[in-house]
């Protein structure tokens, strides 16, 4: 009796084998057009997978902040070869023929010395900043390169709207007259802008440190650790003059807490006139591995900035919101927008580099090094060349 219920079960376990297998056949045919519907879509992610993504970022200022244009005004370029186009609030595709060749995951940054300390963790690939930020960030090891300038001039010395003093040469004197040292501040520990001010003052001879007890000196310099804190500064007491680019002094004067005692222009000696300030910066790793999309990245860069030279009160509309600021007050603006490599770059870049070796700012594979030893170090205009020679 045993082996005959056996023998049933195992009739019946062939039975519901056979059954299984002749729905699963049916199934696989039933579904074939849904399996290749998948192999189509997954087809279409590898695809989007295959298209390098990069981090990017620039601040909410008229140095790099041109480059919003992208998100605000897509529309103005649209018709290029190449070009930026929005997909999120926070991303772009850059377009090349029709095809999109890159994304861009876009970080607002605070300044060069945030976006510097992003890119040598490793969470930054291409930024726009202060050249001085970069040329030290090369010095400490950081494998990046300044590709061009995006602008220059555009800096201003703002003092508090009722210091004893008009202009920098009035500063200077008040500075080494006064029985308390005067507290001037920087947004960014290696901003041009500070580089500029601390220099000037120096040159001048102006004393200058960072050590808030040293009483003898003539000025000390405060870290006010970003730009949206240059105004705040001023109105709170904290720090009684700084320097900074378009359009925080323009602004501080509209609302009436401080004055533009000195322009890049103004500076004695006429060594800052139309001074370079604020470069596309680039991990190598970035430009050896893809090529053709810094080459396509920097034409669209070059598209934007123009625009930027050519039509300021269109730019001023379109970046007002960006900026948070009424658009009087960013045509306000003496900065030039250019990404050409000419010799007023360079020899900018050089006096700047010279500066800050004199200044001590230099402690790693720049020490005791002159600016012909490092450019190559330092510099890429390959990117440029090539397109200003189409």
């Amino acid at each position: 009796m045993k082996r005959i219920f056996l023998l049933l079960l195992v009739a019946a376990l062939i039975l519901s084998s056979l059954v299984g297998c002749t729905g699963k056949e049916t199934a696989q045919d039933s579904d074939s057009v849904e399996v290749a519907e998948e192999s189509g879509e997954n087809e279409t992610e590898k695809s989007s997978e295959e298209i390098p993504k990069f981090r990017i970022g620039w601040n909410n200022e008229l140095h790099t902040g041109n480059m919003h244009l992208a998100f605000e005004r897509p529309d103005l370029f649209e018709n290029n070869e190449i070009y930026l186009r929005p997909i999120s609030n926070q991303q772009l595709e850059l377009v090349k023929d029709g095809q999109v060749i890159a994304i861009f995951e876009f970080t607002l940054v605070k300044g060069a010395s945030e976006s510097v300390t992003l890119m040598t963790q490793g969470h930054m690939d291409i930024a726009f900043g202060s050249s001085t930020a970069y040329m030290t960030a090369a010095d400490q090891g950081l494998d990046v390169r300044i590709l061009c300038p995006v602008q220059s001039g555009g800096v201003s010395i703002v003092a508090d709207i009722d210091a004893e003093y008009d202009t920098f040469e009035e500063l200077v004197e008040y500075a080494k007259n006064t029985e308390k040292p005067i507290l001037a501040g920087y947004h960014s520990a290696v901003s041009s802008p500070r580089i500029v001010l601390e220099y000037a003052l120096k040159d001048a001879g102006v004393k200058v440190t960072e050590d808030t007890s040293d009483f003898e000196a003539d000025v000390v310099m405060i870290d006010l650790k970003g730009l949206s804190n240059l105004i705040p500064s001023l109105s709170s007491g904290q720090v009684e003059l700084w320097a900074g680019p378009v359009p925080h002094p323009q602004n501080a004067e509209a609302q009436g807490i401080g004055k533009i005692i000195a322009t890049l222009d103004e500076l004695p000696g006429g060594k800052w006139v139309d001074f370079p300030c604020c470069t596309m910066n680039v991990h190598n790793d970035v430009i050896e591995n893809y090529p053709e999309v810094v080459e396509a990245l920097l034409q669209a860069t070059t598209d934007i900035h123009n625009f930027a030279q050519n039509n300021r009160e269109e730019t001023a509309e379109a970046l007002a919101g960006f900026m948070g600021l009424d658009k009087e007050v960013l045509l306000n603006n003496n900065t030039t927008y250019s990404t050409q490599v000419n010799e007023n770059f360079i020899n900018g870049m050089k006096i700047y580099y010279e500066a800050m070796t004199e200044m001590g700012k230099f402690s790693g594979e720049f020490a005791g090094k002159d600016f012909d030893e490092i450019k190559d170090r330092v510099f890429d205009f390959s990117f440029i060349e090539k397109i200003s020679g189409k």
